[in-house]
């Protein structure tokens, strides 16, 4: 059970007509009275709440907060999301002298390959690359960082899977939206006296049958799991990381995947290369979000621990022992 953003209302004086605004991407709580908001990517402003009191957003947090089975007496740090996928981090007393609310709304509209071509936020020449290669049956790596616009990228390249194959995502909070009929998905939780984590999902992940699997992103140990699976198979599959460019991204993923604990550096880098055969980096700019880089993964060179990669605009049927294949 959770609640909407209509419910909070009565909750939040004073900013109630940023709650209905649906040009609003962000809201930014940092205290009483002081209230930031992002329209339509078009960055963040200041935003006058002299009515919302420290009172007020204690009471909010307690109202988001219990109808999902939580106390931010007992935890005052939280997750959660409403009933329209919207998210909402929340951050309470001993962990943060004020009350904290941040809420990321998602807009209704979902935006196809096509529009974002038409936006300008791929080329056409990016888009047919990945298409091809995902048809190919290799994978692909998102990276950006916070509010670049990953997520809709990676909803864009998930339209574009066969529809009859079947696909197994998983997410630290649900903000996929997938309408392959196929499609099984899984939610990361904290439980009462325990969790269900990304790795126990990614590794659950493999008994059911899955065609393409989807992680939302990649933070940590389940880096090693997600590899291993690409590269056993379950071609044509994609996540997100959080990098400053495309190839950092690939060094985070590494890093990532390092800590399973269990593998050498070197062994770990290779199995990059084997599971990610292309990078796409999106970032945000004045408002507007693009892919800036857009990178095949060649390979990894040890004595300078270096990534090889090319540029990826036009698709060639290289084979994969070809020299510019390391």
């Amino acid at each position: 059970m959770s609640i909407s953003l209509e419910d909070l209302r009565s909750f939040l004086p004073g900013i109630e007509d940023l709650l209905e605004d649906l040009d609003v991407s962000e809201l930014m709580i940092n205290g009483p009275g002081n209230v930031w908001v992002e329209r339509a990517g078009q960055g963040l402003k200041p935003y006058p709440a002299p009515d919302l009191d420290a009172a007020a957003l204690h009471r909010a947090a307690i109202h988001i907060a219990r109808p999902l089975g939580l106390d931010p007496e007992a935890m005052p740090i939280i997750d959660a999301r409403l009933e329209d996928g919207s998210r909402v981090a929340i951050c309470v007393a001993p962990a943060t002298p004020y009350t904290a609310i941040t809420i990321r709304r998602f807009g209704t509209r979902s935006f196809t390959a096509q529009d974002l071509v038409e936006l300008g936020s791929l080329t056409p020449g990016i888009l047919d690359y990945a298409r091809r290669t995902l048809a190919a049956g290799r994978n692909i790596l998102v990276s950006g960082g916070t509010g670049s616009g990953k997520t809709t990228l990676l909803n864009a390249l998930i339209a574009d899977l066969p529809s009859e194959d079947r696909i197994v995502a998983i997410e630290d909070t649900l903000e996929l939206r997938i309408e392959q009929p196929n499609t099984l998905r899984f939610e990361a939780r904290e439980l009462g006296d325990g969790e269900v984590t990304i790795r126990d999902l990614v590794r659950h992940t493999l008994r059911h049958r899955p065609d393409h699997i989807i992680v939302g992103e990649l933070r940590g140990a389940e880096a090693a799991d997600l590899l291993q699976a690409l590269n056993t198979g379950h071609g044509g599959s994609m996540t997100t990381i959080h990098a400053n460019n495309a190839t950092s991204a690939l060094s985070r993923l590494a890093s990532c995947a390092m800590q399973a604990g269990d593998l050498p550096w070197e062994v770990v880098c290779r199995g990059v290369v084997d599971g990610i055969a292309l990078i796409l980096h999106i970032t945000r700019h004045e408002g507007r979000r693009y892919v800036e880089e857009s990178l095949e993964l060649c390979g990894w060179r040890q004595q300078d621990n270096a990534w090889l990669t090319t540029p990826a605009y036009e698709w060639n049927e290289r084979a994969p022992d070809d020299p510019g294949h390391v």
